[in-house]
Parts: structure tokens; C-alpha cells; sequence
């Protein structure tokens, strides 16, 4: 992933060293972040720039490796991780996807979000602008190729994520409430009568 090689060596330590610190910021403002709970707006563009989708919904996360992403525009949907099991709802036509959390969220950036594993962060760049940060996975075959995290002090104000298909997916964040008490229920799913299950785990 947009490895540059440096024909300088004192250049190539010099970025290092920028990317080194950049990380370090960005872990010491998440490490600020107990919990956040917040409703967004999204909008999803093609390479080419050309408006896909929109939609509305809200994001919680909890420390540690726990997020409930829900959209209620244009479709609900519910995203669940508890950090060991994922689950992915889709009401309308009542199916359930479960999937192990190490073997998808560990592929993309954002389970930085909510892991401080050295061995984790290693597999990702990080620079900074401002109070946004670019992450950029190493890895040729991530399924997301750049998350960007910008901040308005210590909250999280926007999201961009990039993925394989260079469609850029936008978050904007409203209503943000950091370190609010959220039960661990929020973050667990108990489907409902005649849901049709597809446990990717078995697999």
C-alpha cells in the first residue's frame, strides 16, 4: 500500500519518525475515548466522484473492541461487534451474517479504533494534517485501503473510509457524546423469530 522508497536515507528516517509521532497522537486522543456515541450522516461516492448513496443512522463504541453501527436511512441495518463475534442484521429482509471479529475487523483500520496491540497498529501507517489523520494499510489485499479520522478536540467529527474499490464512504458526526455509560447489551444481538442465520464462523 503506497509504499515509497527513498533514495536518502536521512529522508526515509525523517518521515519514520513523522509517522512514528503521528501514531502517537492518534493513540494517545483514542485513548481518551471510553465510550462515544453519535449520529451521522453518510454519503458514499465512486472513484470518479459521483454520488452513490446517502444515509443516516448513528455509531457507538465502547472499549474495548466493542462498536454498534446502525443505519436507519435508507434501509436498517445493524452492524454488531463485541469483540469476538460479529454480527451483521439486515432487517428488511430479516438475515443475519455472523462472522469471527479477529478474521474481519483485524483486516482493516478500524480496529484501531478500539486496540492499543503494537502488533495491530504496526500493520498500518499513520500521518497527520491538522487534527485529521490518515491511516493506510500496508496490506495489498485489505478490504479498506485508507481511513481518515479528523477531530474537533477531543471528539471525532468526521470519517472517511477508502476501500478497494475506491469508493469513498463519508461520516459526518452530530450529537457526539464521549464517555456516557452504555450497557454491554448494546453491543451484544439476539436475533429475532424466523431470521435467517448464515454463520460465516462454521466456515
Amino acid at each position: 500500500m503506497l509504499r515509497k522508497v527513498f533514495a536518502v536515507v536521512l529522508m526515509s528516517v525523517s518521515v519514520s519518525a513523522l509517522a512514528q509521532s503521528a501514531e502517537e497522537q492518534l493513540q494517545r486522543k483514542l485513548a481518551t475515548i471510553k465510550t462515544f456515541s453519535a449520529s451521522f450522516e453518510q454519503q458514499v461516492t465512486d472513484a470518479q466522484h459521483q454520488l452513490l448513496q446517502q444515509g443516516k443512522g448513528q455509531l457507538m463504541i465502547k472499549q474495548p473492541a466493542r462498536f454498534r453501527f446502525e443505519t436507519t436511512e435508507p434501509e436498517p441495518n445493524l452492524f454488531i461487534g463485541d469483540g469476538a463475534t460479529l454480527w451483521f442484521y439486515n432487517e428488511p429482509l430479516e438475515q443475519l451474517t455472523i462472522y469471527d471479529a479477529q478474521n474481519e475487523v483485524n483486516r482493516t483500520p478500524f480496529v484501531l479504533l478500539t486496540s492499543t496491540k503494537p502488533e495491530l497498529w504496526q500493520q498500518y501507517d499513520v500521518t497527520r494534517q491538522g487534527e485529521q489523520f490518515v491511516i493506510r494499510s500496508k496490506a495489498a489485499d485489505s478490504p479498506v485501503k485508507q481511513l481518515t479520522l479528523s477531530f474537533s478536540g477531543s471528539a471525532l467529527s468526521k470519517m472517511q473510509v477508502l476501500d478497494m474499490n475506491q469508493q469513498l464512504s463519508e461520516f459526518n458526526f452530530t450529537l457526539v457524546q464521549l464517555n456516557i455509560a452504555l450497557e454491554d447489551s448494546l453491543f451484544r444481538f439476539e436475533p429475532p423469530e424466523h431470521t435467517d442465520i448464515d454463520d460465516q464462523r462454521q466456515r
